[in-house]
């Protein structure tokens, strides 16, 4: 169970991956299986608020890698390439203030990190000590009162020397009628260790120039982007065997559901093998993740249980300004561009393309 809830969070590469969770495993030195010990309803803002930054970063960084150029395909012509997005997240995230989450039962007592902050997932190594008062499941016992130690951020700004998590896509687009392209994401359900995983995602990339008597003939092209994507999956989070403060769970799931909107209008210039290209416009992210089951956690002197411990839904709209540039060498190219949104973001792609 320690592993698995280690795992929680690498869980949303998986989601854009499908491949690497076992490489990545190790990264990980939080244990969410700490913030299980509060009280039902503390322990899911607790987990909430620690986790929330990996889930807004891997929300937003499906929005990206769409289009590398305002030029559409001739029909049937087409393009597959593979994007991976840094997204990084901002200073602010990189600790939460328990206090100010409406815990009921739980308080911070010790923080190594600054006055009534704690660490979140991306933030710096740090203990902190949370007392929690909680009632036996069977009123068998009085309210009891335990003192437990809240997980450490990963610190990726000292390891690394920024702070952004990676999101990789993989897509392919396809010219049909009218100067219009599909773009297509699609991974079918796949199992990786204990977790499936399904991928869907299209867009249309529409060229409007051509409805435009005044820029019909100017030497730039300039297209409308609509998009949508969407990432579903769950994970076992079944243990039998208690470590310590380690839950049992018989029926344990984290299920998940990440969903994103784009609409950008996107401007481009060839130059021989260069291609200047940037988009404007408007994205929306909704993402809903749940731990649901029943965890007994193992206390003196006596057991208690935690059935659905943790609800996270995160939903935000912005705009979205992008500018990158591609080379294309005969049907290969390279892409790279940067976005600026609520989660900035810096993509590169690779691919072909055959007009």
């Amino acid at each position: 169970m320690k592993n698995t809830y280690k795992n929680y969070c690498l869980l949303m590469f998986v989601v854009c991956v499908m491949f690497h969770t076992g490489s990545l495993r190790a990264q990980n030195e939080a244990d969410f299986a700490k913030f299980l010990q509060a009280e039902k309803e503390d322990a899911s803002k607790l987990i909430a608020a620690y986790t929330t930054p990996l889930v807004k970063a891997v929300s937003y960084g499906m929005t990206n890698g769409w289009y590398h150029t305002g030029k559409t395909h001739g029909k049937l012509g087409f393009d597959l390439g593979v994007t991976m997005s840094a997204v990084f997240t901002p200073t602010s995230d990189d600790y939460f203030t328990p206090g100010t989450l409406g815990l009921k039962n739980t308080v911070l007592t010790s923080s190594t990190v600054g006055p009534g902050k704690a660490p979140a997932i991306f933030g710096p190594k740090g203990t902190t000590t949370y007392t929690s008062t909680y009632t036996p499941s069977g009123g068998i016992f009085p309210p009891q009162t335990a003192s437990f130690n809240g997980p450490e951020g990963l610190d990726l700004r000292k390891n690394l020397g920024f702070s952004a998590v990676p999101v990789p896509m993989v897509q392919l687009g396809i010219g049909l009628i009218k100067n219009t392209d599909l773009k297509i994401r699609f991974v079918p359900e796949s199992k990786v260790g204990a977790s499936s995983v399904n991928m869907l995602g299209f867009g249309l990339l529409h060229d409007i120039k051509q409805h435009i008597p005044g820029i019909k003939m100017t030497p730039i092209d300039l297209s409308i982007l609509v998009a949508y994507n969407s990432v579903n999956g769950t994970t076992s989070l079944v243990n039998s065997n208690s470590s310590g403060s380690q839950p049992v769970s018989k029926d344990g799931k984290v299920s998940y559901t990440l969903n994103s909107w784009v609409v950008q209008a996107i401007v481009s210039k060839k130059f021989s093998v260069l291609t200047l290209y940037g988009g404007v416009g408007y994205g929306a992210v909704s993402s809903k993740v749940n731990v649901t089951g029943t965890y007994t956690i193992v206390a003196t002197p006596s057991t208690f249980d935690i059935k659905d411990p943790v609800a996270i839904n995160f939903s935000n709209t912005g705009m979205k300004f992008t500018a990158g540039l591609r080379l294309k060498f005969g049907p290969l190219y390279l892409n790279g561009d940067y976005t600026l949104q609520k989660y900035n973001a810096l993509t590169l792609g690779l691919g072909f393309s055959v007009r």
